[in-house]
């Protein structure tokens, strides 16, 4: 399996750690920062480019990792895809649905793997949380991101590179209440900025509503500016039931007269690029959790929460 990257700053650390635990070697690294990927590169033993054209032609991969911002997505998940790779794109696939939806064409088109880095969907609470769930019917799901951003990030607090927290951070709470509430009809965000220097220049606090196919409803909270004990959770309803995940590994709650209290072990961080691995391996997209797709619908909302920040109007999903 010959594997490349397309970026190599932030969490491409996270993923060639799990790809050296798994034993795969990385061959080639791609990076507009030259000396970054030369010093990647020196460390995988690997190739350095700094133009992913060039690379995914000189080196033809089975697999690529593509790890950059949201706004600097463009053609180069497409590009792989067309080159005849399979795929790992870090959160969230874009900043627009434009880009988006051309690159789930092109990856529908190639019928390569595919997968989106939401390793939530891969911890073992979440694994227990759907085992223990069934066929029961969830009415309601809470969630949260509540954290304290650094000042001077490089992009992260821009809105025209990150589009904002909902749509580049709280997209792991959206993506994992979606996966166990379905697919979403609408939303409605409100949102205040100007609260701290220097961390962003979007708004720093925002609450969304959404409405589910299902009937289901959901209340998702964020923040960047206040550090918070339990910050990322994740909390499903429904009747007689009630689940609380504790990300990275704790699940309580109650299902009828049963208490539950269940400690996890593995975040997902490293059980995504090990399923994502064993995927290409078999040739078998039915072993991934989180498809490029359903990532799209995942962006979908999150951008959805955004326009209605805008207006402080429900706004419809997208389809």
């Amino acid at each position: 399996m010959k594997i490349a990257f397309i970026g190599v700053g932030g969490i491409a650390g996270n993923y060639r750690r799990s790809l050296k635990q798994l034993e795969r070697p990385i061959a080639a690294v791609c990076d507009i920062n030259a000396e970054r990927a030369e010093t990647i590169a020196t460390e995988e033993n690997a190739t350095a480019y700094t133009d992913h054209g060039e690379m995914l032609k000189k080196e033809k991969p089975d697999v690529v990792f593509t790890c950059i911002p949201p706004g600097a997505h463009t053609t180069q998940v497409a590009d792989a895809a067309a080159a005849g790779a399979a795929l790992f794109v870090a959160k969230p696939v874009a900043q627009d649905l434009e880009t988006a939806r051309h690159t789930s064409d092109a990856i529908d088109t190639a019928g390569v793997i595919n997968q989106v880095g939401y390793m939530a969907r891969y911890s073992d609470i979440t694994a227990k949380t759907k085992e223990l769930v069934g066929d029961r019917q969830l009415t309601m799901g809470i969630g949260r991101f509540l954290t304290r951003m650094g000042a001077g990030h490089p992009w992260w607090g821009k809105y025209d590179v990150s589009r904002g927290q909902m749509v580049e951070q709280t997209t792991h709470v959206f993506d994992l209440i979606r996966y166990f509430l379905g697919d979403a009809v609408s939303v409605h965000a409100y949102g205040i900025k100007g609260v701290s220097d220097g961390i962003a220049d979007f708004e720093e606090c925002t609450i969304c509503n959404i409405k589910f196919e299902s009937g289901a409803v959901a209340s998702i909270t964020s923040t960047c500016v206040a550090r918070a004990h339990e910050g990322f959770a994740t909390e499903l309803v429904g009747d007689d039931l009630y689940l609380k995940l504790t990300h990275d590994s704790g699940l309580r709650g109650q299902i009828g007269d049963e208490g539950i209290n269940y400690t996890g072990t593995e975040a997902g961080y490293f059980r995504q690029v090990e399923q994502f691995v064993k995927a290409v391996d078999a040739n078998d997209q039915g072993l991934v959790l989180s498809c490029y797709a359903d990532a799209v619908k995942t962006l979908a909302v999150t951008l959805a929460a955004n326009r209605s920040l805008e207006t402080g109007q429900v706004k419809q999903i997208a389809k």
